[in-house]
């Protein structure tokens, strides 16, 4: 390095043949003026001349630039070569400037000196090309310099490196070669820097690259990979157990050794993939237990954004967790661009949450002001304006509520978002309830009709039938989400179904009595024969038309609704029988055997489905007098009867002692499961006998379950995996032996969800978690998995991740404003204060981290959307959850797929 460079080379005399004998007017380039004195000693007047003449040589090298100039030889073509006489003469330089101070000559002279000799040399290496400068380096010593430099702004690194005015240990140096060397074991892991590659280098350098091994990978040997392999053990074991937040250098190792391990080409490698795809799933474990914040990747995110590697945009609106994901190598493209998608989204809604505000303050300027909407009688504008600011404000609370659940995770300040999006700022929240009732107040000053108006803008189907406080309901609906737009229509029909049903029986006959009506359906049933569907125009022999049937059930009083359903319930043919096993079953694990698993699964699902009764409409349900019931005797905690429906059917009912919360999770687990196409009984809300609580038919001819794992077979096997899947999205983990039933064609379905999202935000989708208790009280599906680690199956069966493939899809496929919609009563109804439901602590431990205030201030509406955001989470991080499951709690590496769409 610089003036201790061991390299030798030639004497150049490249000083004039004859000194100067006084340095008196002496104007050399570089060389300062000396002070005017009456008498120099000898010592003195030679350390000058000895200076003019080191000057003056680097003037030479400066202009001749290896040409010969005036009186001066000819200069090396050789950069390093040139680059040595230039040293030199930069050490005598400073050695005469050193005796000039011993023989007296001033402080202030010396330092004028210095100042000179240190310009001339920074402009001399100025003068150097990058590759003469990188030349040069490399011949001193220093190692990648080709890795330094690399934004071609202000000064090149290397010309500080090389300087010989300065000495070669100062640490502005060591700096210099500290950095070339991070980006060279930057490059060595697989990354790029400054859009340079390894191989890029090993070009420049002309060093021996890897040629066959493909673009973004490196060569490496088994024993290199394996290597690759410790590191990356030893990394992730310092991230997993790191104390506190995790340290950005620990993250940075972790990601490192990570792509380091994915990006190798090594072909002698033994089961190379295998170990590539396990390494890829166990990174997630320590980055899964680790406190990632902002500190933690703000490093790596800068490093990021310098090389291009991430945007601003992702780097400003995604949460410290979801920048891991985009910076990891293991990461699938699709989950990336994913991720930068959402960046974009949250960009985009910063947007619309202002354009929301404008048309807000068009009715409510903020939180301070009072509501000033117009008079619906002063414009026939005026009801498409009204109906705008409602939708307009219903969509600003979305989007302040979702925004509240990453603006304070960002890199971002809060602070600096808020200033930049007013909508966001405090005096422009929007507080539903409130702002429900100054409306309220001021529609209570408008006509019924023109409320019409502004309910048929806003999408209400038949606002000429609803009520003032339904249409006020329906309106401050778009902004409320506490209110129910579909439950508000379902009352409007219900009313309008009621009053025709009512004027139906005033037109006819007294209404009959129960033994009356189960009569009607007996003769319907008798007089249908064996007739598959109801006929469009007379009858068979013996039989009535569908419209006959209807007439007659109405004359009996029931309702059209009500009607319909008891003449299809009549007509409906008998079940198809359900084809059955070969007796003798092949060897498993055969052709046959294969074969005949895959009938048995198909007869199974089929027997289930034919066994379970369909669901119907909750308002059909409702519509229902199931009277007085008999006990039933069936175990569990609380008494349950028995009721008759008016179709004749055995409906049970179970009283909900916690005022109808549970009778709605029950419902809505259901019926999200039914969506998902996993066996379930439906179950709807129900008041009977003055008690509210939930109904549900009885299935005919079930019986219990085998307890024995040894004696399950692949189909039933199959069907407890697939069950499992919709028991954690509805967070149900009460599925033990005595829940799970045969059905009479063979099916297999599960029963009393009552315990479903009992656990939500605190359970977890692991081998052995039960917490019902151990025992009796195990979920199957945890005795099958145990079974099957242990070997406890019978000869042939396993567990296959592959059936629960078009289960997850079916579940992906809702909509997530479906899903919120399907869950939204059982959200509100648990958040009541006084529930006493088992999944509202977590909720509100949630709601407070998002919305960045204590517990203690979290509102009931934010218990439940908190509710409902869990809800939608645990449905996109469905397919994810049982990748990790199957791979981690169950050793199979090949359901690892399962993430990515794959069986």
């Amino acid at each position: 390095m610089g003036t201790n460079s061991k390299s030798s080379h030639e004497s150049y005399a490249i000083a004039p043949a004859s000194a100067p004998e006084t340095v008196e007017g002496g104007e050399g380039v570089g060389l300062a003026a000396a002070p005017t004195e009456p008498e120099l000693s000898d010592g003195l007047v030679k350390a000058t001349t000895d200076l003019m003449v080191a000057m003056d040589n680097l003037d030479a090298l400066a202009i001749g630039n290896g040409v010969a100039t005036g009186n001066y030889p000819e200069l090396p073509d050789d950069p390093v070569e040139r680059y040595d006489i230039f040293a030199d003469q930069i050490k005598a330089a400073r050695e005469a400037i050193e005796q000039m101070k011993e023989e007296g000559a001033s402080e202030e002279e010396v330092k004028v000196q210095l100042d000179a000799l240190r310009a001339q040399s920074l402009a001399y290496l100025n003068t150097l090309d990058p590759e003469e400068l990188q030349q040069i380096a490399a011949a001193k010593g220093f190692e990648h310099p080709a890795l330094v430099g690399l934004s071609g702004k202000g000064q090149h690194p290397l010309v500080h490196w090389l300087d010989p005015y300065y000495n070669d240990d100062i640490p502005s140096k060591q700096k210099i070669q500290a950095a070339a060397q991070k980006r060279y074991e930057q490059l060595a892991a697989g990354q790029t820097v400054g859009g340079m590659t390894l191989a890029d280098l090993q070009q420049i350098e002309g060093t021996s690259g890897a040629p066959d091994a493909p673009a973004g990978t490196w060569a490496a040997t088994p024993d290199q990979f394996k290597a690759a392999v410790d590191t990356w053990t030893q990394a992730s074991h310092e991230a997993a157990y790191a104390k506190g937040v995790l340290d950005s250098d620990k993250l940075k190792n972790l990601l490192d050794a990570e792509k380091q391990v994915l990006t190798a080409h090594s072909p002698d490698t033994p089961d190379l993939e295998t170990t590539k795809n396990q390494i890829q799933v166990w990174t997630g474990d320590p980055l899964a237990v680790a406190k990632i914040n902002q500190s933690t990747v703000m490093p790596l995110v800068q490093d990021a954004l310098a090389s291009g590697e991430m945007s601003l945009t992702e780097a400003q609106h995604l949460k410290p967790v979801e920048l891991v994901g985009l910076l990891r190598t293991g990461t699938p493209e699709a989950e990336k661009e994913a991720l930068k998608a959402t960046a974009q989204a949250r960009k985009d809604q910063l947007k619309a949450l202002d354009n929301a505000l404008d048309v807000h303050q068009g009715g409510k300027q903020d939180i301070h002001t009072e509501l000033t909407l117009p008079d619906l009688a002063g414009s026939p504008e005026a009801a498409a304006q009204v109906a705008s600011w409602a939708k307009s404000t219903g969509e600003l609370h979305t989007l302040q509520q979702d925004a509240q659940g990453w603006i304070h995770e960002t890199l971002q300040s809060p602070v600096d978002i808020g200033f930049a999006n007013p909508a966001l700022l405090n005096t422009h929240q929007v507080d539903p309830k409130a702002l429900t009732t100054e409306f309220n107040a001021w529609a209570k000053n408008q006509k019924v009709g023109d409320l019409r108006a502004v309910a048929g803008e806003l999408g209400m189907p038949d606002p000429g039938k609803a009520n003032r406080a339904q249409l006020q309901g329906y309106i401050a609906a778009s902004f409320n989400p506490a209110l129910d737009k579909d439950a508000i229509n379902a009352k409007v029909q219900a009313t309008v179904a009621k009053k025709q049903a009512a004027a139906a029986a005033k037109a006819a006959s007294p209404l009959a009595s129960d033994e009356a009506v189960n009569a009607l359906k007996s003769k319907l049933a008798s007089s249908t024969g064996t007739t598959s569907a109801p006929p469009a125009g007379p009858a068979g022999a013996g039989g009535l038309t569908q419209e006959s049937k209807v007439e007659a059930a109405i004359k009996m009083g029931a309702s059209p609704v009500q009607a319909q359903q008891l003449a299809q319930a009549a007509t409906a043919g008998p079940k198809k029988p359900i084809p059955k096993a070969p007796k003798k079953p092949a060897a498993p694990g055969s052709f046959n055997g294969k074969v005949q698993a895959l009938i048995a699964g198909l007869q199974q699902v089929k027997a289930t489905a034919q066994d379970v009764p369909a669901r119907i409409d909750s308002d059909v349900v409702g519509s229902w007098s199931f009277g007085a019931g008999t006990p039933a005797n069936l175990g569990g905690t609380y008494s349950k009867t028995l009721h008759s429906a008016p179709d004749g059917s055995s409906w049970l009912f179970k009283a909900d002692h916690n005022g109808g919360v549970i009778a709605h999770s029950e419902a809505a687990a259901s019926h999200a499961l039914s969506l998902g196409g996993v066996p379930a009984v439906p179950v709807y809300v129900k008041e009977v006998g003055g008690k509210v609580g939930s109904v549900q038919p009885m299935l005919k001819g079930a019986s219990h379950f085998a307890s024995d794992p040894h004696k399950w077979s692949q189909s039933d096997v199959d069907s407890i995996v697939r069950s499992h899947v919709g028991s954690w999205i509805v967070g149900d983990h009460d599925g033990h032996q005595a829940n799970v039933l045969r059905t009479a064609s063979g099916g297999l379905v599960q029963i009393d969800r009552g315990q479903a999202f009992k656990h939500w935000g605190s359970d977890k989708l692991s081998l052995g978690y039960a917490p019902s208790g151990g025992g009796s009280y195990d979920p199957v599906h945890q005795k099958l998995y145990s079974a099957a680690l242990s070997g406890g199956l019978a000869d042939g069966v396993k567990v296959n991740h592959a059936v629960v493939q078009p289960v997850i899809k079916s579940f992906e496929a809702i909509p997530d404003s479906q899903w919120r919609s399907m869950l939204h009563s059982t959200a509100y109804e648990g958040a009541k204060a006084g529930s006493g439901v088992h999944w509202v602590p977590a909720m509100r431990k949630q709601a407070a981290k998002k919305h960045g205030i204590a517990a203690a201030k979290v509102s009931t509406e934010q218990i439940a959307e908190a509710f409902l955001d869990h809800a939608v989470e645990r449905k996109q991080n469905l397919r994810k959850s049982f990748a990790e499951f199957f791979v981690k709690d169950l050793k199979m590496p090949q359901a690892a797929s399962l993430k990515h769409g794959a069986e």
